[in-house]
């Protein structure tokens, strides 16, 4: 499928990132800086957060007045039923994208705020449109699964982080409705979470290797960061056993069964995510990690330990948030192969080389080196990140 947003100004959007971390950390002088921006001109019309925000608001408003508009003055009497509007909302998502794909073409809106109001609310116009002719009477697992399918082709052509977290909660949502409608799939429930929490996170890194693009770059993201949560919050013994009395109705939860397994994964899970992360460099990792530790401070507060809850949490986050910051600062200087900086990739390397070509043609080289921003070249200055 055709990609809505033009994906050289996408790519050219990170490229610019990069050259922006180059020259803060003095690696490029001011006229490199510039000559390299040159080099990948980007003409989307990106407003500030703040504009963005009151953008995103001012198009909701303005199409639900709209559409009440119409509902209570042309289509009232089609709306009373639900296949009146199921046509209305179809007709209504149709007309949205139209205009979706005219201001993305014409006047070049990337995430500016009145592009995303108008994706959500068309997404959410085709949904109830769905729903609608089905008259709300199929199990609610179908409609997850309905959405999903929804969700799919619209990540594909507007590549929005939005959508791939829509997708991914759909994904999770589809499989737990439909497991708990099942006496045994209450006892399974933990384990089929983590099994397609596993599935979505590989299936993201697969789609990761196969396409790097920094057009899908902040979905695969929201993907792999929201896999990683799930089947940690599977696993953990607290959601594990207050979800067990939430599904049975019972007042107060019990010892739930395979007790001592979850106390093995409420524990390992995080370490996991720590070593492993900082083994591959993988930062969604380590902070997912993090996060997970904090959590199992809490667990094991909320069943063995006498300290009120404030404390605990005030103590655990203090904690953490000290160690966070201990570790930047700790591995700003690369130490066993690691650094709180974000290393290149072979594709990021790659770029390195053109860029040096591109911005600096007519440095001498003395011997094998070459100046560039007081370092040798492949260091930079700044180690072996450049």
């Amino acid at each position: 499928m055709k990609k809505a947003y033009n994906e050289t100004w996408v790519d050219n959007i990170e490229n610019r990132n990069t050259i922006k971390d180059w020259y803060d950390e003095k690696v490029l002088s001011k006229q490199q800086y510039d000559k390299a921006i040159d080099l990948f001109p980007v003409n989307f019309y990106q407003p500030n957060m703040f504009i963005e925000f009151g953008l995103f608001i001012f198009t909701n408003l303005a199409l639900s007045a709209a559409f009440g508009f119409l509902s209570i003055t042309i289509f009232q009497d089609i709306l009373n039923t639900s296949t009146g509007l199921a046509i209305i909302s179809l007709i209504y998502c149709v007309l949205l994208i139209v205009f979706l794909e005219y201001l993305i073409r014409k006047r070049k809106l990337y995430r500016s705020g009145t592009d995303n109001a108008l994706l959500y609310v068309a997404i959410g116009s085709l949904l109830t449109a769905i729903f609608s002719f089905t008259d709300f009477k199929w199990h609610i697992s179908a409609y997850f699964l309905v959405s999903l399918l929804v969700f799919i082709p619209f990540l594909i052509r507007y590549g929005d982080p939005f959508v791939a977290v829509g997708i991914y909660v759909a994904w999770i949502a589809f499989w737990f409705s439909l497991v708990i409608r099942y006496p045994a799939g209450k006892d399974l429930l933990p384990f089929i979470i983590m099994g397609v929490s596993a599935v979505g996170y590989f299936i993201t890194r697969w789609w990761q290797n196969k396409n790097a693009s920094a057009y899908y770059a902040d979905a695969q993201i929201c993907i792999e960061a929201g896999a990683l949560i799930t089947f940690y919050v599977a696993g953990n013994y607290w959601f594990v056993r207050e979800g067990n009395a939430f599904l049975y109705n019972l007042a107060t939860s019990v010892q739930i069964k395979f007790a001592l397994l979850f106390y093995v994964l409420t524990v390992a899970v995080p370490a996991v995510y720590l070593v492993w992360g900082l083994k591959k460099q993988n930062r969604k990792m380590v902070l997912v990690g993090i996060a997970a530790a904090w959590f199992d401070v809490f667990t094991f507060r909320f069943y063995f330990s006498e300290i009120p809850i404030e404390w605990a949490m005030t103590i655990g986050g203090a904690f953490l948030a000290s160690f966070a910051v201990w570790g930047i600062w700790f591995f700003k200087t690369p130490k066993w192969g690691l650094t709180s900086k974000q290393t290149l990739s072979a594709k990021d390397r790659d770029f390195e080389v053109f860029l040096l070509s591109q911005v600096l043609p007519h440095q001498t080289q003395q011997g094998n080196k070459m100046k560039f921003g007081g370092g040798e070249f492949g260091g930079g200055g700044s180690g072996s990140r450049y």
